[in-house]
């Protein structure tokens, strides 16, 4: 391990848009609870599905058993194996974006990956798989690992690919994952592991505020905002004042008003409707009511090669959300990818999925 940071060495994150060498999943099992992977398999055949026609799809199995299952599975749908990179390394959950390596790359084409410590989103899970996943893909992919001074899951994290990091405060600068640090420690480090120059702080929600909403990460961004390129950012907004997120939904759009990106620009600010609550139809003649809303929106959708993967709901705001995605991304494919068994169990598109960028030189903003 180098006692230089990334930043000392020329590594930054880019943003998701730029390319892909491929994408990480989780496979789902059924370590959770005994039809945890049944439920939930046919939403990752589906995004493999999609991501294979663009990019590696590297997918963790959790042992040697099911390693030959999805190889199986994968064959019986007819899927394109080349892209296929199949690992067995144990895991505890699917949420590979929060506990899985955030991947840095330099200008000489050189990718390390990082290591923010997962700690079950401040404690209120088990993980002692899914925190060794980082270090696991790096010993068997051969490229250095840096591990981070703090806590952090890569769902708290959007960045602009030019030197803005936005995040909300509350699912970093708390003490269930940061104890005692500031606002200015956690940003020195931020700068010398994601090579970020300029900072946007959200508000998100306050501590144990969004257990009331059903959600368990004290407001990961990507449930908030997003960039969508280097001055624009996406956000959730609805008029319901009583949505129990409308209060952080205020907030958020008077910061984002109030920000600017590295270079003193202000942001362009486009809305995202919220799946309209009630009952959600889904192909099979299946309906789940929404009693608890956990992290059921459009934001929460995954940028590949030539694809955008929007989570859908069966909803009459599906395809308002899609149309809206895909004007931010003119030369991509929008796919809807039905989440309802996801969702209940608190994330969608953009949880379950990490990207690992391209080895190259001096290339960004690749479409």
């Amino acid at each position: 391990m180098s006692a230089q940071t990334p930043s000392e060495l020329g590594y930054f994150l880019p943003a998701e848009w730029e390319h892909h060498e491929g994408t990480w999943l989780q496979w789902p099992h059924d370590g959770i609870y005994a039809g945890y992977g049944v439920k939930l398999e046919r939403t990752w055949l589906a995004m493999t599905a999609a991501l294979s026609q663009h990019e590696t799809v590297h997918i963790l199995a959790c042992d040697e058993l099911q390693r030959d299952h999805i190889a199986y599975i994968l064959k019986h749908f007819d899927m394109d194996l080349r892209n296929i990179d199949l690992r067995v390394i144990p895991t505890d959950d699917i949420w590979v974006r929060d506990n899985g390596p955030i991947f840095v790359v330099n200008d000489q084409g050189d990718l390390a990956l990082t290591d923010w410590n997962f700690n079950g989103w401040g404690g209120r899970f088990d993980h002692p798989h899914d925190a060794k996943v980082p270090a696991r893909i790096g010993e068997q992919l051969s490229l250095p690992i840096f591990k981070a001074p703090i806590v952090m899951e890569g769902g708290s994290v959007s960045v602009n690919g030019a030197g803005t990091f936005m995040a909300t405060d509350s699912s970093i600068i708390n003490e269930n994952r940061n104890p005692g640090m500031s606002k200015e420690e956690i940003e020195v480090i931020l700068r010398q592991f994601l090579g970020v120059i300029h900072f946007i702080w959200l508000s998100g929600e306050g501590q144990g505020e969004c257990e009331k909403w059903g959600d368990a990460t004290d407001s990961h961004v990507d449930i908030v905002a997003r960039f969508t390129n280097e001055t624009t950012v996406i956000y959730n907004w609805t008029e319901d004042t009583s949505d129990p997120r409308y209060p952080m939904f205020t907030r958020a759009l008077a910061e984002l008003k109030e920000a600017v990106t590295e270079s003193g620009d202000s942001l362009t600010l486009v809305p995202l409707p919220l799946p309209v609550d009630g009952v959600y139809q889904v192909s099979d003649g299946i309906s789940w009511r929404v009693d608890t809303l956990t992290d059921g929106v459009y934001s929460n959708y995954y940028l590949a090669n030539g694809v955008v993967l929007v989570p859908v709901y069966g909803n009459a705001a599906d395809n308002e959300a899609k149309a809206i995605i895909a004007a931010q991304f003119p030369n991509r494919e929008v796919i809807g990818i039905d989440v309802v068994s996801l969702i209940q169990h608190g994330g969608a598109i953009g949880c379950v999925t990490q990207p690992q960028p391209a080895r190259r030189k001096g290339m960004k903003n690749i479409v």
